[in-house]
């Protein structure tokens, strides 16, 4: 991304490879077993610049693991499944470099070694005909291994249940206790993409959340139509956030830089299927806040990075023929929160920024409709079968805000110097053609 116009220059390659192998056997007519082995890798980097000033951030997470599940029956109401996982994380936390004229300067933290393990159990029980409940345990551990040991470890526990009220509806409820060892920590006093993932630590304890949920389902006319309303609230525990005086400098580690508080979460969620006819589709609605507390942040309570109140959905699909389908979708979600600017000023050469309470602002809300047309091109069932696709990505060109950046201005007449915020899109309307192919299973002989 380039603003010439402004002197400003934005890029952020990023990717992430993968690789997995998968073994499943049939032990008996009772046990069924599935073994796999995943290698990830994911890079980030943002870098970007305005006249003399340029910067640029890399962080990353190298994993490998292994996961052995099993399903077990011993008869028709019961199905259990037990297994146990283990992944052995590598951490590259962010390497900062900044660049003015011909000075430059970094910041590269080492880089944290740890691993990860968990066993569970589940049971899937059909107690009768209108209820059925899935509860369970799981047992984890992390332990980072470099630069300094540290080792914790958590039971989880979850239950959840089905209760059939009719033929056409049913309750549903949940309660699950979690723990996560591996934290992301966002920056909201610029909306650039500059979130960091961070290990549990001597530091960094674990994040504990506590979810509770029920819902009502229902459906409409023989099945063609179905409706659902939940609530759900979570209660955080160990949150993470950068302290107000946050300053990141080579000798001093990040990590002594976070402050710890609490979060909740909570909100409804609203379905509207139609699942039969030529006309199929959705519309799903949630309203949702995310919200955190800490006491040595200006304003106590605030929304998270995360948290977006309206989040729309509507997608149908038409099928004019059997063989030519139109499809379209609309989303909409409330702009991101993020700590606002006040003001800058000088003591002496030196730039002091002021900043409002934390994730007081919004970036505009997000919207986008997406357009297709498909065919099927192969007439009747042959050795394989192909679809072509046309797409238009975001239709109406809606320059949704990616993240904002401000620039100082001066006038020449007099003297005065003023700070200016730039929104930056990036994605404008793309149309695109794709072209399908599937094949069909092999036959047993």
């Amino acid at each position: 991304l380039n603003q010439s116009r402004r002197g400003f220059e934005f890029n952020m390659p990023w990717g992430n490879a993968t690789a997995t192998v998968r073994w499943n056997r049939l032990l008996s007519d009772k046990l069924f077993m599935n073994a796999l082995a995943v290698f990830n890798n994911y890079d980030f980097e943002v870098s970007g610049g305005q006249t003399q000033f340029r910067f640029k951030l890399q962080s990353g997470i190298r994993d490998w693991g292994g996961k052995i599940g099993f399903q077990y029956y011993p008869n028709t109401r019961h199905n259990i499944r037990f297994g146990a996982d283990y992944t052995y994380h590598r951490f590259t936390p962010n390497i900062a470099q900044a660049f003015s004229g011909e000075d430059e300067f970094t910041i590269e933290p080492q880089r944290r070694y740890a691993g990860e393990a968990g066993a569970y159990i589940l049971d899937d029980w059909t107690i009768n005909e209108r209820w059925s409940i899935n509860f369970g345990l799981r047992l984890s551990m992390f332990s980072q291994f470099s630069p300094v040991q540290q080792s914790y470890y958590g039971i989880e526990p979850r239950l959840s249940g089905k209760c059939s009220l009719s033929p056409t509806s049913s309750l549903k409820f949940g309660a699950t206790l979690g723990n996560q060892y591996i934290h992301l920590v966002s920056n909201s006093a610029t909306t650039l993409p500059t979130d960091l993932w961070v290990p549990s630590s001597d530091l960094v304890r674990p994040q504990i959340g506590a979810q509770y949920a029920v819902g009502y389902f229902r459906n409409f006319m023989d099945n063609m139509l179905e409706t659902s309303v939940e609530v759900y609230y979570k209660d955080l525990r160990n949150q993470l956030d950068y302290s107000e005086s946050f300053t990141q400098t080579p000798d001093t580690d990040v990590q002594e830089q976070f402050i710890r508080g609490t979060g909740r979460a909570y909100g409804v969620e609203l379905l509207v299927r139609k699942n039969k006819g030529k006309l199929t589709g959705w519309v799903a609605y949630t309203y949702g806040r995310s919200i955190r507390i800490f006491d040595e942040i200006q304003g106590t309570t605030f929304p998270s990075r995360f948290d977006k109140p309206h989040d729309l959905a509507i997608v149908a699909n038409y099928d004019l023929t059997k063989r030519l389908n139109f499809g379209a979708t609309f989303v909409f979600g409330s702009g991101t929160p993020y700590t606002p600017i006040r003001s800058i000023y000088f003591i002496g050469l030196s730039p002091v920024t002021e900043y409002g309470n934390r994730n007081s602002a919004r970036l505009p809300a997000y919207h986008r409709l997406d357009l297709s047309v498909s065919y099927e091109l192969n007439k009747e069932p042959k050795a394989f079968s192909s679809t072509i696709v046309f797409s238009v990505y975001n239709a109406y060109n809606r320059r949704n805000v990616f993240f904002t950046y401000t620039q100082p201005e001066s006038d020449a007449n007099t003297g005065a110097v003023s700070l200016k915020s730039y929104r930056v899109s990036l994605f404008p309307v793309i149309p695109s053609i794709t072209w399908n192919f599937k094949f069909p299973p092999a036959r047993k002989k």
